[in-house]
C-alpha cells in the first residue's frame, strides 16, 4: 500500500486523497505511516447510511452471487455490526489526529452548499489554492445540478429502533433524530 501512494504522489506531483470508508477505523495506523496526514470526516444521518448501505449490498449480491445470498435480516444485521466496528475504532482513535489535520462536514451540508462547505475544509486543513480552484468546483456542481439521490423506502419501526439502539453514539454525536 505505502509502495503504492508514494508512486501515485509522485507521478502525479502532489499529495493523495484517499476516499475509502475504511480508513475510518484506521487513523492510528494512517497517522503512523503519514503523520502529517489530513482528514476529512463526512458524517451523514445514520438511518441514510444504513439504506444507502443496505441497497449496494443488495445490488452487489444480485451481480455477484450464484446461489445463497444473505438473507435480508443477515444483511442488516451485518451492516449494523460493520457500522459499530468502525465508529467504535474512530470515535476511539478521533483524538489522536493533532490539531489542524481534522475536519468534520455535515453531508447536508456539503449537499446544499458545497462550494461553501468546500472553501471551510480548505481553510481548516490549511490547503492552499482554494480561489483559483473554485472555477472548476463551480462547474462541477453546476454540471451536477440535475442529479436525483435514490429514493429509499422507509422500514419497520423495530428495525429502526435496533438501528438507533446500535449507534446511538452517532445520532448523539452529530445531533441526528433517531425517534
Amino acid at each position: 500500500m505505502l509502495l503504492l501512494y508514494k508512486k501515485l504522489t509522485w507521478k502525479f506531483g502532489r499529495p493523495l486523497v484517499l476516499k475509502s470508508p475504511a480508513h475510518t477505523a484506521r487513523i492510528a495506523l494512517l497517522l503512523e505511516m503519514f503523520p502529517d496526514a489530513r482528514f476529512v470526516h463526512i458524517h451523514r444521518d445514520p438511518f441514510a447510511v444504513f439504506r444507502s448501505a443496505r441497497r449496494s449490498i443488495q445490488v452487489m449480491e444480485r451481480a455477484s452471487c450464484l446461489q445463497n445470498p444473505r438473507s435480508p435480516d443477515e444483511i442488516d444485521n451485518w451492516i449494523i455490526g460493520r457500522y459499530n466496528v468502525l465508529y467504535d475504532a474512530f470515535f476511539e482513535e478521533r483524538d489522536l489526529i493533532p490539531d489542524g489535520q481534522f475536519h468534520e462536514i455535515r453531508f447536508e451540508d456539503l449537499e446544499s452548499d458545497p462550494v461553501t462547505e468546500i472553501r471551510r475544509l480548505y481553510e481548516s486543513l490549511g490547503i492552499p489554492g482554494f480561489e483559483a480552484f473554485r472555477p472548476s468546483l463551480e462547474d462541477y456542481v453546476s454540471a451536477n445540478s440535475g442529479y436525483r439521490k435514490n429514493a429509499y423506502e422507509g422500514f419497520p419501526a423495530s428495525l429502526r429502533r435496533e438501528i438507533s439502539q446500535a449507534w446511538r453514539r452517532g445520532f448523539d454525536e452529530w445531533n441526528y433524530p433517531c425517534d
